[in-house]
């Protein structure tokens, strides 16, 4: 499933990882994993592709939300 629908809103899955982000802000893949339920596979096609679309971004190993995360949080 791709992280955003047709119609541009966030699949529930990358909105559950973005709100992890957001109240984390700095999270490995294994804790958002933890934080959502979510297996680490699927953590990791999510993160990509929020990434590609500049709402999260990798630091040493860590996945930080950028200012266009939280502004896709706020629309939320």
């Amino acid at each position: 499933m791709p992280c955003l629908e047709p119609n541009k809103n966030l699949s529930e899955e990358a909105k559950k990882v973005l709100k992890v982000l957001g109240e984390l802000r700095k999270a490995t893949k294994i804790e958002i994993s933890e934080k959502t339920g979510f297996d680490t596979p699927l953590i990791s096609r999510k993160l990509r592709e929020l990434s590609e679309k500049g709402a999260v971004k990798e630091e040493d190993g860590m996945f930080v939300i950028t200012e266009d995360g939280i502004k896709a949080l706020e629309k939320i």
